[in-house]
């Protein structure tokens, strides 16, 4: 499953998977992964629900939202991301999700 496919999925719900205990297991890398790609899978749905209302109203705000997840520096990316294609996947979803606001283009 693609990281879209995966953000996609209205029934996507990571907390069950662990019952909340694995964060404790977790490196501190692996977690903030973890927090990071909880955050995007919440503004998928905002810029999903943005977009079929065409509401450019807030979606300087909802960009600004995704700074976070273009500006991963390289030690960030690489505990994140072993493999490069894993990172460039990562952020060709943040890409085509930014293109999806309206009055992006």
């Amino acid at each position: 499953m693609t990281i879209k496919e995966l953000l996609d999925n209205k029934g996507f719900d990571p907390c069950s998977k662990s019952g909340g205990y694995a964060v404790r297991r977790l490196s501190q890398d692996q977690v903030a992964y973890y927090r990071a790609a909880h955050r995007l899978h919440v503004l998928t749905h905002q810029v999903h629900s943005a977009a079929a209302r065409n509401n450019s109203t807030g979606c300087a705000e909802l960009a600004a939202k995704f700074q976070e997840f273009t500006d991963l520096d390289r030690q960030t990316a690489h505990a994140w991301f072993p493999l490069r294609k894993e990172a460039r996947r990562w952020q060709q979803t943040v890409t085509a999700l930014l293109s999806e606001l309206p009055g992006s283009a």
